[in-house]
């Protein structure tokens, strides 16, 4: 055998090519940041969360909202606080009836419904979303206007769920307010002042 190298061997001091360093390894990481949830925590309150309110009422005051340019919570609030006094004043009678599906007493009973459904075997069609899954949030509400509801709609009260409940006073107020007994007057809020620019005053 010759002497000659192999120009494709490798070194015998080196073993195998270094690898270059990982691109990703070098690059900078952001520290995580906590959020400051002071704002959240102090409005909590103020916020409410409705299950199975009506959602082409609830669609109704927003886009009253919109026309109006304020926020939808100050729009559900005013109309439940109309439905409210007018239950308070005997204009709106509420009378519960017995659901055969649950425990708690209705306000939309349905005319036909049978105690219990018979399931049929077979292929499933896809059902209608029932009105108990849509849930409803706004904000800027009174907290004593939630407890009103809340009580009125509780086993000592009426005894019905809160969403329809909601709903029933929203439809009330939503029908005054299209045929003009109730009048909702936006009123314009300063929230900051900006500087002009040049000096000018």
């Amino acid at each position: 055998m010759s002497d000659r190298r192999n120009p494709f061997g490798v070194p015998p001091e080196q073993t195998s090519p270094a690898s270059p360093p990982d691109i990703f390894e070098s690059l900078p990481v952001a520290a995580p940041r906590e959020r400051d949830r002071a704002w959240e925590r102090k409005h909590q309150n103020r916020k409410v969360v409705y299950r199975g309110v009506d959602p082409k009422a609830a669609l109704q005051v927003r886009q009253i909202a919109d026309e109006l340019k304020v926020p939808t919570g100050e729009v559900a609030r005013a109309l439940l606080e109309y439905g409210l006094d007018a239950y308070s004043r005997g204009d709106l009678n509420l009378s519960p009836r017995p659901n055969p599906a649950r425990l708690r007493m209705t306000l939309f009973p349905s005319k036909d419904a049978p105690a219990r459904k018979v399931k049929k075997a077979g292929k499933r069609k896809p059902s209608k979303e029932e009105a108990w899954r849509v849930i409803t949030t706004w904000r800027n509400f009174s907290p004593e206007l939630k407890h009103e509801i809340a009580v009125l709609a509780s086993d000592k009260g009426l005894d019905v769920p809160v969403g329809e409940l909601v709903s029933v006073f929203l439809q009330y107020a939503l029908k005054a307010y299209e045929s003009g007994d109730l009048a909702l007057q936006p009123v314009e809020k300063i929230t900051r002042y900006s500087l002009a620019l040049g000096g000018d005053f």
